[in-house]
């Protein structure tokens, strides 16, 4: 049988993680045993089950228990009260393997007691492609995990899914067909990595005082083999081991605190920050003299308004119309209702002639004195859109003259009703008015049958002092 020929190719959908836990949290040899860290589910996928749950025991029943991690993010990475205390942690989008490190410890007002670390493997899922002798059985094992078996197609082709754990390396690929049997080896594309996780604690940090900065890597560490690069903070080396301790001290007038923390190797790429904003010590101001309270704004909200434009109605009945009233803001439906008085003039005109017997001129003007409610409906960007309704008298005055018959002068009173829509645009106490206004207002007499009312636009002002 000929040598299988491997090939290992990257999907788009590749890659998810396998979160092994359930296994009790690896304290460090200089770390407090105090905290016992476990996860769950034991395995995880990425892509399919998103969250992991870590349950710290052993802390003290109060006091604020801290969480930092190399990857991925917590929901909350500070919990308080209670010895036993759940973090639940949403693994990295990444697609390949890695080790996620993880930081517990208690805040102190010095920096952290019980500092323990936490490592759980990713395994990251992706489809090895073999070429071997067409119908062969095809198995991948990748270190005591074994894959398969696949059969190789017509064309001597498989795929098949692995899973792979962090720091693998290579794979064994196992052809059977028949009697035949050929055992080869693989490489694996995976990034080797150093990853590194670092804290600052307390968080805040207090301007003048002391805190930590804890690094912590998959193995023990020391001060020379790490890069920390912060230009806003004094650091001095502590502790040494599993978990690297700094002493840390901001300096003058700096408000936030951020470290680089990388492996002093130049074939890594891995960086871990942390970073703490710094709480200012500042002297508490001489107490202010007592100011007695402005009283509240009335309720009641007087303003003044003026619109003018023109009525549109059938016939000779269109023509100009104006007012001017003042409105008072009341309390009710959370001070979005006023009650309005408004007086206008209201004009039409009729110039024609009658058969053969001359000219005729006919003028109506009307003073209309109307009450009405507004009503504040939509609000936003400066812009207020009103609702309008009201009614009243609309006392009027008729003029007809003629070429054929003495001037007639009569004066009636009739009734008007209207329904409008009025837009606002703030501007300080002024305010600029545009009005949509629908109106009903019959005047009839003896020698006139006229309808003061119509489709009425209008443009305006108000102020409200």
């Amino acid at each position: 049988m000929a040598e299988p020929h491997v090939s290992l190719r990257r999907p788009l959908l590749s890659l998810l993680v396998l979160l092994a836990a359930s296994s009790v949290a690896q304290a460090a040899p200089d770390a407090s045993p105090g905290l016992v860290v476990s996860a769950a589910p034991a395995q995880v996928v990425l892509g399919r089950d998103g969250l992991v749950q870590l349950e710290v025991r052993g802390a003290p029943a109060a006091g604020r228990l801290r969480a930092a991690a190399s990857t991925g993010s917590f929901a909350e990475d500070v919990l308080d009260g209670g010895p036993t205390r759940t973090f639940t942690w949403r693994p990295p989008p990444v697609r390949h393997p890695q080790v996620a490190l993880f930081l517990f410890w208690v805040e102190t007002a010095g920096g952290a007691s019980d500092v323990t670390t936490f490592q759980l493997p990713l395994l990251g899922q992706t489809t090895l492609d073999v070429v071997t002798a067409p119908g062969a059985s095809v198995v991948v094992v990748v270190g005591d995990d074994r894959f398969g078996p696949v059969m190789a197609n017509a064309q001597g082709k498989a795929r098949v899914p692995l899973e792979v754990p962090p720091n693998a390396v290579s794979a064994r690929v196992l052809a059977t067909r028949g009697a035949l049997r050929t055992d080869a080896a693989t490489p694996l594309d995976v990034p080797r990595e150093r990853p590194l996780v670092a804290a600052l604690s307390p968080s805040p940090l207090v301007e003048g005082a002391d805190g930590l900065l804890l690094v912590a890597g998959e193995d023990a560490l020391t001060a020379a083999g790490l890069d920390v690069v912060t230009e806003e903070a004094v650091l001095t080396v502590e502790r040494e081991g599993a978990v690297v301790g700094y002493r840390v001290r901001a300096r003058p007038e700096v408000e936030q605190v951020v470290v680089d923390v990388r492996p002093r190797d130049a074939a890594t790429r891995d960086v871990a920050q942390a970073r703490a904003d710094v709480l200012r010590r500042v002297a508490p101001p001489p107490p202010a003299p007592p100011v007695r309270p402005a009283p509240p704004p009335s309720a009641w909200r007087p303003s003044a308004f003026l619109l003018a434009g023109g009525a549109f109605a059938n016939g000779s009945n269109t023509g100009p119309l104006g007012a001017v009233g003042v409105s008072v803001g009341t309390p009710w439906w959370h001070g979005r209702l006023a009650a309005e008085l408004e007086v206008g003039l209201r004009g039409a005109t009729f110039d024609g002639t009658v058969d053969s017997l001359g000219a005729v001129r006919s003028s109506v003007l009307a003073v209309p004195i109307l009450v009405s409610v507004r009503a504040e409906l939509l609000r936003g960007a400066g812009i207020v859109l009103y609702g309008r309704a009201g009614g009243g008298v609309a006392p009027f005055r008729h003029h007809l003259g003629s070429d054929f018959q003495e001037d007639i002068r009569e004066s009636r009173l009739s009734g008007m009703g209207f329904l409008a829509i009025q837009g606002a645009y703030r501007l300080g106490h002024w305010s600029a008015l545009g009005e949509l206004r629908g109106s009903w207002a019959p005047a009839s007499t003896p020698w006139l049958d006229a309808q003061l009312g119509g489709v009425a636009a209008l443009v305006g002002a108000r102020f409200e002092p």
